[in-house]
């Protein structure tokens, strides 16, 4: 019975990241795992491979976190609803849970990056170093060799965070000086450092604000735009791919391995608490339901984890002060919108599908656009100008649209989850038009081409996706909160790990959390039993 339970797990799995488990969870396990996130997915995979009994209770019906897929939305669209690219998907556990084998399908996005200005111009870049070379040199030839330079420095920066990413204990005294003064530095001086040519400089500082509520010449964004660059699942330092049938598609291969391995996977199952006594994890309740397990690995925000879910008692007051003072105040609104057709820009003519389609599409002409949109999210509550960065994964995978038809997905910055006066309906739908006017500048024909829009600000990742504070991350990704300063995989209470992205290497799609919690795990379980 239980290998015929597995069996339509992974049927219903393969449809739509949603899945029957058996109906009621067994009373004790190895591990239970609180969140079927992608890092959750990948520690009660990994846990299960080595033979361990695991359970993974999921607040939701659909798996995945932010990592996944609604087919339901729209009809005839799968859409990413959250997360939409991946680059720091960690390769080793690609092969040792052997994802392809469960439908992990990729391929990289190039050209990857492209900004249209309002003068007709444009800069376009790919992986072809001739090509960018023609593009920079449009705009000033001496910076052709500056962009060089700083590829080659920040592909050393990638590499260097990337070989950090699975320590075992992260210590940013693991960098040499030189390094170290540069992921602490801005974004802003590490670009100017190479290259001068405004619309280039911004198309590079951008990857340094990505989900930071800070500005491009603050401390610590440095760190950001390295670690957007330290993905290595294409082979390729820092290169970023496309996921067929959309970013659910590296939570549904995650779901199905475990299950592969024997894990028992429950949605709509939150947890409600987690229950600890003496000191240490004893299991969780959910749904009425008091699970035991010898561990419980938490995949929830942090502060969800030590303030909601566990008794704030079984912590020390200094540990406390951290959690209520961690940085995750989000910055980010994502617009989601359906297009009856691609969109036409100005600078580069035409509906049919282009290279630079496929691209991200910046608006952003300079660094100081960049800075004024920062500052007046401070001073007024959001952006006049926003920074703005979209993706079309539908001209080079139709199978997420209907023929003919395509899906913009737009991420925005700077409109914070703390904004004087708060969310309304009619702020998230101003916001919207806002960003959809500003695109119509670069591609006029945009604003009659929707057919279906969703506005995600802030406070709707929060309620959505367990992201406290409508913060991507899992909170703030710069010197302060990250290594040894981030939250460590074992917790002060014993049994109790963190596996999500509050813990090192913090954000993005990568899984490096929960392989990491689930080699703690392993070895502590087989140091004491």
């Amino acid at each position: 019975m239980p290998g015929l339970l597995r069996l339509a797990s992974i049927v219903s799995l393969t449809a739509s990241t949603s899945l029957r488990a058996p109906a009621r969870p067994q009373s004790f396990y190895d591990a239970v795992v609180v969140g079927a996130g992608h890092n959750g997915l990948a520690c009660a995979a990994l846990l299960a491979k080595a033979g361990r009994s695991v359970a993974v209770f999921e607040r939701c019906r659909r798996l995945g976190g932010a990592a996944v897929s609604e087919p339901d939305l729209w009809p005839g669209y799968t859409l990413s609803t959250a997360s939409y690219v991946c680059s720091l998907l960690d390769p080793w556990l690609v092969e040792q849970l052997e994802l392809r084998e469960h439908g992990l399908a990729y391929y990289r996005k190039d050209p990857y990056a492209f900004t249209p200005l309002l003068d007709g111009r444009s800069l376009l870049l790919g992986s072809d170093r001739s090509s960018n070379a023609r593009e920079i040199a449009a705009f000033d030839r001496r910076d052709a060799a500056g962009f060089e330079a700083y590829v080659e420095r920040t592909e050393r920066l990638g590499r260097a965070l990337f070989d950090s990413f699975s320590d075992e204990q992260p210590r940013f005294e693991r960098f040499d000086a030189e390094t170290q003064r540069l992921l602490r530095g801005s974004a802003a001086e590490l670009v100017e450092r190479f290259v001068a040519t405004p619309v280039l400089q911004a198309e590079l500082v951008n990857d340094g604000l990505i989900g930071t509520y800070l500005g491009p010449y603050d401390p610590g964004t440095g760190y950001v735009l390295a670690h957007h660059l330290a993905g290595r699942l294409l082979n390729a330092q820092g290169a970023w791919a496309f996921v067929r049938g959309g970013m659910g598609s590296v939570s549904k291969a995650l779901a199905a391995a475990a299950i592969r391995y024997g894990a028992e996977i429950f949605s709509t199952a939150p947890v409600t608490k987690i229950l600890a006594a003496g000191g240490r994890a004893r299991g969780v309740e959910s749904g009425g339901h008091r699970v035991s397990a010898h561990v419980v690995a938490s995949n929830a925000h942090p502060r969800t984890m030590f303030l909601d879910l566990l008794d704030s008692s079984a912590l020390d007051p200094a540990f406390l002060a951290k959690v209520r003072e961690w940085k995750s105040t989000g910055p980010s609104l994502k617009l989601n919108l359906a297009l009856g057709e691609l969109p036409d820009f100005s600078s580069r003519p035409g509906r049919n599908a282009q290279p630079h389609h496929g691209a991200t599409i910046h608006v952003a002409p300079s660094i100081d656009y960049l800075q004024r949109a920062f500052e007046d999210a401070r001073e007024r509550g959001e952006s006049d100008e926003p920074l703005i960065e979209c993706f079309m994964q539908t001209p080079t995978d139709p199978s997420l649209a209907p023929p003919g038809k395509h899906i913009l997905a737009v991420f925005a910055q700077y409109f914070p989850y703390d904004r004087a006066g708060g969310w309304t309906e009619t702020k998230r739908e101003a916001a919207a038009d806002k960003i959809v006017a500003i695109l119509a500048r670069h591609a006029p024909n945009l604003p009659r081409a929707i057919e279906h829009r969703q506005v995600l600000a802030p406070p709707d990742l929060e309620t959505r996706f367990g992201l406290i504070g409508g913060h991507i991350f899992h909170g703030e990704l710069v010197p302060g909160q990250i290594y040894e300063d981030r939250f460590a995989t074992r917790t002060p209470v014993r049994d109790l790990y963190l596996c999500g992205s509050g813990a090192h290497p913090g954000g993005c799609v990568s899984g490096f959390p929960g392989k990491r919690a689930a080699a703690a795990i392993l070895h502590d379980l087989r140091a004491v039993r």
